[in-house]
């Protein structure tokens, strides 16, 4: 088990509750708790106390939260997804203060797995004719970003590799799918934590790769054994590169 932590939990939704609920049992403090919301923001005294914070808020705030708490020499773990254009900014803040930050679109250790199966399965299908990839992911209804960034991670992965595949998205409502994309589509309903589903189709075969969450306390187990593992490094880091799944 790792040391104990004083950490902050940014953002106080589902992911949030259960991050609180785990941290206790892996033996850390939650000293701060914070909704992301600037009247509610804690002092910089309070922040710089802590050994590190877990933030799970909304896509329109995540870029300037971390950057604050990097600024305050906070070593963040960030999960939330929808602001990828920004993150490169905020991997260059921590890599200039010098302070660990990572960010991860899914912290289900056993997805990290399969986005490397993806990889795997993506370069060997793309030496053989006839085979079409699809994505299907599923979540609740009260998730705002759609598709999930985790399916934009896996979409991305298996065009890199895939001969005259150039684009994801949903197919067109008349008329052939076109060659040059991936079908990508998404449900939200419910109560579900999430699943995502990729297939490969071929004339007579088909083979898929389905991740499957039935709890959403695996998403609290990963980001706090991320948080364990950063608080003893510096600069932007990757899960990939904490569970070295790249050899």
């Amino acid at each position: 088990m790792a040391r104990s932590l004083k950490l902050g939990l940014v953002g106080t939704g589902r992911m949030g509750r259960a991050l609180e609920a785990v941290a206790g049992d892996r033996g850390h403090q939650i000293a701060v708790k914070w909704d992301g919301k600037a009247a509610s923001e804690p002092s910089r005294a309070a922040l710089t106390q802590l050994d590190g914070a877990l933030e799970f808020t909304h896509a329109d705030v995540a870029a300037e939260l971390c950057r604050c708490l990097l600024d305050c020499g906070v070593p963040v773990v960030s999960g939330t997804t929808g602001w990828q254009a920004r993150l490169e900014q905020v991997q260059a803040v921590a890599r200039e203060r010098r302070v660990g930050f990572l960010w991860a679109p899914n912290f289900s250790l056993g997805m990290q797995i399969m986005f490397h199966l993806a990889e795997q399965a993506a370069a060997a299908f793309s030496a053989l004719d006839g085979y079409t990839p699809y994505l299907v992911e599923y979540h609740h209804e009260r998730k705002e970003d759609a598709p999930s960034g985790t399916a934009r991670r896996l979409a991305g992965q298996v065009l890199e590799v895939t001969p005259g595949r150039s684009r994801w998205g949903t197919p067109p409502s008349n008329g052939p799918l076109p060659d040059d994309l991936m079908p990508v589509a998404w449900v939200r309903a419910g109560t579900i934590p999430g699943t995502h589903q990729l297939g490969w189709d071929g004339p007579a075969e088909s083979l898929e790769l389905i991740h499957r969450v039935r709890d959403r306390a695996v998403f609290a187990q990963g980001a706090l054994r991320a948080m364990e593992w950063l608080v003893r490094r510096e600069g932007p880091h990757t899960l990939d590169e904490m569970l070295d799944v790249r050899g």
